[in-house]
């Protein structure tokens, strides 16, 4: 009797092989025959899980993108005060904390070769990030160290102002210290009065 196939399992064997493959050779330069050589699979059964390579891309966008909103949200929910999640943020950001290979994965995200990835991925996280800040942002309005409205617009200005450090081309061992000031101009964008950070 043949053995039953975990289909999600299996799914996941070949996208960790299609992200493997990616950050050596580049998303562009990465053919489905390269996934399914490194997966250890036929064609064949690449095409029963998988559309297309773009739909390998996907996959591998989303398990980048569970990674760091896992580490996210449980940097977020070790700290105490609005403030302090708003400097964890920035810390998993930043990539001081990062996992290995979430901080792999990152890294092949930002390769000029797989833009591509890193537009997804950015599209993703965006969308998964917003309601985490919200709620920083909403904890910090309860808690009176921030002074805004309208918590969603507030949550998604900060965030598009963290990611623009990237977009404006910050070279990676610079970008602790500009998320930093980011992070102060964020805040005081939110109202705060305290110390800073």
């Amino acid at each position: 009797m043949p053995r039953k196939i975990d289909r999600t399992a299996r799914r996941m064997e070949i996208a960790a092989a299609a992200s493997r493959v990616f950050l050596e050779r580049g998303v562009a330069n990465t053919s489905v025959s390269d996934i399914v050589k490194a997966a250890g699979v036929a064609q064949g059964t690449f095409y029963l899980y998988f559309d297309s390579k773009d739909d390998a891309v996907l996959a591998v966008v989303e398990r980048v993108a569970d990674a760091i909103i896992e580490n996210t949200t449980v940097r977020i929910e070790a700290a105490s005060s609005a403030v302090d999640k708003l400097l964890s943020l920035r810390s998993v950001l930043s990539g001081v904390d990062s996992e290995p290979e979430a901080a792999a994965l990152t890294d092949l995200m930002h390769r000029p070769d797989n833009r591509i990835l890193h537009d997804r991925l950015a599209e993703d996280m965006t969308l998964r990030l917003v309601p985490l800040l919200e709620a920083v942002v909403v904890q910090g309005v309860t808690e009176g160290v921030f002074s805004v409205e309208d918590t969603r617009a507030a949550a998604w200005f900060v965030l598009a102002g963290l990611q623009s450090v990237e977009l404006a081309g910050t070279a990676t061992p610079e970008m602790p210290a500009a998320l930093a000031k980011a992070t102060e101009f964020a805040l005081r964008a939110l109202g705060y009065q305290g110390p800073r950070p």
